[in-house]
Formats: C-alpha cells, structure tokens, sequence
C-alpha cells in the first residue's frame, strides 16, 4: 500500500487530509511540526512527505533538507499559502519535488501524488556503467498516454553522468514531466487550463484525457523530442502538434513569485530546474538546456 507522512501544525488540516488520503487508498501518518515528523519518517520511510512550508520551530524548508539527507531519493511536496511564494521556491531548490496551494483541492493533491507514486515506480534501477558514452543524439516519438511520460524521461536522462547530483536530475527530472505533460494535454488534446482547473474540482480528469485522445482529429497525434548529450550539457526540443499558444503573454519566468500564483506551473518549475527555457513560434516547441559540468 502506498504511504504518506503529514506534517502540518494545523490539526484542521491535518483531520481533513487524513480524511482524504484514506479514503484514496493511502497509509497514512502524520506530525504536528517538523521535529516529531523527522521521527516519523525515520520509523516508517513512507513513500510521500507533504509538509507545510511554514511551522514553528523548523519550516518546511529545513525539514525537507533533513529528509533527503536521510533518503535522497525521497519525495517531499510543500503545502504553501497566500504570501509564502519565495518559501516554496528556496523549498524546492533545496530538493522538495512539487507544491501546491492552500487551500488544497483534494483533486489537484491526489493528481500530484498520483504523479510521483508514478515515478517512484518507473525509476530504473540500472547497473549499465554510463561514463563510456561521450556524446549521444536521440529522437523519439511518443504518443499521448501520459502514464508513460517517466519512461521516457528515463530514456531521456539515461546517459548523464551517475554523479551528476541527485537534486539536480531530481530536478530535470520534475521540469521535463511537466513540459512533456503541457505539450500533451495542451498541445496535442487541447485541453486548456481552465478545463483542467474544472476537470480536477469534478474529478473527471482522467475521462477528460480519454475523450480528448479519442477524438478523430487528435487520435494520432504525437509528441517528438530531439536530445543532444555531450556529457557536459544536455540540450533537449519537445514538439507537439497542437495549435500552439502566445507564449510572450505568459509571466516573465525571472518573476518567479508571479509565475507561481498564474498559469503556466509547468512552465515555471521547469524554468527553474533548466538553465534555458524558450518557445518558438507558434508556440508548440520548447527547447531546454542544462549545463552538467562547470
């Protein structure tokens, strides 16, 4: 079953996730603040940590740091507030791997969750020595399952170097889920924000997905990604054949405390993990670089 550690100093909160995750199959454990929950984690390794990012004593910020430092392959998501927005941006740049808002849509939650129990278990586990190969080329083609999006992002990173640090192809790892996920359900279904927004309140994402992929027009659509590696850097095009949208009206991604109140999630969480992010017209192609080695 999988499992999931609570940690918010609000009871409320705390009763009304309890309430939720259950019923939604989880094993469920919960902390009032950090220092009871670094103990809780130590006693059952649950699969997911979701922490408020603001608490007495130790904040979300500091929790998360002390949790990857005892399993760096653990997965923290930072509850945050109306006005915390540089707290959840210092959060996952210290290796927390998603967000989301309060007050929390179940939905939105069990989506994110939904996600990362995904990637936990398509995570290969590879004994293939990986510093023998100096350069690589690759294109692939994918359809618009989004169940499959961590294989290909394992196919994609599967080349850079073993010690690269973890946080950062934690990182990439985040930032490509999400672009790979706009250029689908965006792109090729056209489903647009609004009508996710209203999909998840509803709890109809998922036949949103289906009809959409079932419509005649978009059945055969597909997403091609270009990856260039050289060791030193990765360089990766993520194309969809969707209309495209005006990605100059978008927030300016320096103005990260904007980006994350808008639309354009994806986007902002994979500007913060690339060092180059840039739209060309029409709007359906990306292109994301990385810098592996000084």
């Amino acid at each position: 079953m999988k499992s999931i550690l609570v940690i918010d100093d609000e009871k409320s909160i705390r009763d009304m996730l309890r309430a939720g995750l259950t019923q939604y199959g989880y094993n469920y454990f919960e902390a009032p603040d950090g220092k009871s929950g670094i103990e809780v984690y130590k006693q059952n390794k649950p699969d997911l940590v979701l922490t408020d990012v603001k608490m007495p004593e130790m904040s979300g910020i500091e929790l998360t740091k002390q949790i990857k430092g005892i399993e760096h392959n653990a997965d923290v998501v930072i509850m945050t507030g109306y006005g915390s927005e540089e707290l959840v941006i210092e959060a996952l740049r210290s290796g927390a791997s998603n967000y989301v808002k309060k007050p929390i849509s179940l939905n939105e939650l069990f989506n994110i969750l939904d996600s990362l129990i995904l990637k936990r278990e398509r995570r290969k586990k590879s004994e293939v020595i990986k510093d023998v190969v100096t350069y690589e080329q690759k294109k692939l083609i994918i359809d618009n399952d989004i169940t499959r999006i961590w294989g290909i992002i394992n196919q994609i990173l599967f080349n850079v170097p073993e010690n690269t640090p973890e946080s950062m192809i934690e990182g990439m790892r985040l930032g490509l889920y999400e672009i790979i996920l706009n250029a689908i359900e965006h792109g090729n279904l056209g489903i647009s924000y609004e009508e996710k927004s209203q999909a998840l309140q509803n709890n109809s994402y998922l036949n949103l997905l289906v009809t959409r992929s079932n419509e005649q027009s978009r059945r055969d659509s597909k997403v091609l990604i270009n990856c260039i590696f050289n060791r030193n850097r990765i360089e990766i095009a993520i194309t969809d054949q969707g209309e495209g949208f005006e990605y100059k009206t978008i927030a300016n991604m320096d103005d990260q405390d904007r980006m994350l109140r808008a639309h354009g999630r994806g986007i902002f969480l994979a500007s913060l993990y690339f060092d180059k992010l840039e739209y060309e017209d029409p709007g359906n192609k990306v292109k994301l670089s990385k810098q592996l080695k000084p």
